[in-house]
C-alpha cells in the first residue's frame, strides 16, 4: 500500500481554534443545533445527568441527551422545523420550551429548574464530576459565589465576555483565595486573546490550590497553543495525576506528545480521551494522524470521517475533507491492477 506519512494532517496537532476544548461551549457540530444549560433555580448550580427530550411538533422524538458535568447539553443536526424541548429531573418541576429552527439554525436555552415543594434535590449528583467544585464553593462567601455564578452564566452562553471577566474580578476582590474564579478568568482571557493575563491568573490559581486539576489542565492547553510541548507534557501529566477522568486532559497530553514526536506515548491518551468522550471531535483528527503514522489508511479514514460527523462545520472540517480525498487518491494509486 505504500507509506502515508507524507499525509499527516498538521491541523491535528494545533487546530485552527486556539482552544479546542472551548468548542464545546459553541460547538458548531451541525447545520442546525439546540444547545443550552440546566441549573438549579435556587442555588444556580449546574445540574448533572438531566434528561433532555427534543420532540418535533409534527410528531415523534427527534433526540434525547443528558447534561454533562457542567450542566450543558448539545443537540446537533436537527431538521429545520419546530421542536419542543422538555427537561426532566427528579425532585424538580418539568420545564418545556419551544424552538423554531426554521427561523434560526441554532438556539441557546438556559433552563432554571425549580425544586418541587418539600423536596431538597442535590444541585449535582453526588458522584458527578462537579461534586468537588460544589464542595469548594460551599466555603466561598455568598457575594463572591454569586459573582462567580453570574460570570459562569455569561461564559456558557458565549455572551459578553468582558462582563464575565468583570464579574470574576469582583468575585476575586471579595474572596482573594477564589482559585476556581481565577481558572474561569484565565479561560475568558484566552477567548479575548489575552494570553499573558490568562497565564498570570492560572499561576495565582495554582499558588492558592496546588491540587486543583482544572488550573493545570488549562495551563497545559495554553502551553500546547504556544507550542511549548515540553512544558505542556509536564503540566498535563501532573494534572492527570490529580484527575485521570478528564477527556480533554488526555487529549491535550496526547497533543503534547505528538508535538514532541513521541507517537507511542500519545496513542494511549488518544484512546483514553475517545473512551471518556467519544464526541470530542478534535481527538479524532489526532487519532487519524496516528493511524497514518502506523500506515493504517482505513483507520485514518474512519477517524477523519468521524470528525466530520461530529463537527461538519468545524475549524478542521475542510482539512479533514482534503485528507480523506488524498488518502483515497493514494490508495487508488497503490492498488493492484
Amino acid at each position: 500500500m505504500g507509506t502515508f506519512l507524507g499525509l499527516i494532517f498538521a491541523a491535528g496537532l494545533v487546530s485552527a481554534m486556539p482552544f479546542p476544548w472551548l468548542a464545546q461551549n459553541s460547538p458548531g457540530m451541525g447545520r442546525t443545533s439546540i444547545r443550552g444549560s440546566v441549573h438549579d433555580a435556587v442555588t444556580h448550580q449546574p445540574l448533572y445527568r438531566v434528561i433532555i427530550d427534543v420532540d418535533s411538533v409534527s410528531g415523534g422524538n427527534a433526540a434525547q441527551v443528558i447534561t454533562d458535568s457542567t450542566g450543558k447539553f448539545d443537540v446537533q443536526g436537527l431538521d429545520a422545523e419546530v421542536f419542543l424541548v422538555r427537561v426532566r429531573f427528579p425532585g424538580y418541576e418539568e420545564a418545556t420550551e419551544q424552538v423554531d429552527l426554521t427561523v434560526s439554525s441554532s438556539n441557546y436555552l438556559d433552563f432554571q429548574l425549580k425544586p418541587k415543594p418539600g423536596s431538597a434535590p442535590p444541585a449535582v449528583a453526588p458522584e458527578g464530576p462537579d461534586a468537588k467544585l460544589n464542595a469548594r464553593l460551599a466555603s466561598v462567601p455568598d457575594k463572591a459565589r454569586k459573582e462567580f455564578s453570574e460570570a459562569g452564566g455569561l461564559w456558557q452562553q458565549g455572551k459578553d465576555l468582558q462582563g464575565c471577566i468583570d464579574h470574576l474580578h469582583k468575585a476575586i476582590k471579595d474572596y482573594p483565595k477564589f482559585a476556581d474564579a481565577y481558572v474561569l478568568l484565565a479561560t475568558a482571557d484566552m477567548q479575548m486573546h489575552n494570553v499573558a493575563d490568562a497565564k498570570a491568573a492560572l499561576d495565582k490559581a495554582i499558588a492558592i490550590d496546588p491540587k486543583l486539576p482544572d488550573a493545570r489542565f488549562t495551563l497545559g492547553k495554553i502551553q500546547n497553543f504556544e507550542k511549548d510541548f515540553a512544558s505542556a507534557e509536564k503540566t498535563l501529566s501532573a494534572a492527570l495525576k490529580l484527575d485521570d477522568s478528564s477527556a480533554e486532559g488526555h487529549y491535550e497530553l496526547a497533543r503534547a506528545y505528538f508535538g514532541l514526536k513521541r507517537w507511542d506515548d500519545a496513542e494511549p491518551h488518544v484512546q483514553k480521551a475517545i473512551t471518556l468522550m467519544p464526541n470530542l471531535a478534535p481527538v479524532h483528527i489526532l487519532a487519524g494522524n496516528l493511524a497514518l503514522r502506523r500506515n493504517d489508511a482505513d483507520g485514518a479514514l474512519k477517524e477523519f470521517r468521524e470528525y466530520l460527523k461530529l463537527d461538519p462545520n468545524g475549524p478542521m472540517a475542510q482539512g479533514a475533507q482534503e485528507m480523506i480525498k488524498k488518502i483515497q487518491d493514494a490508495i487508488g494509486s497503490t492498488a493492484q491492477p
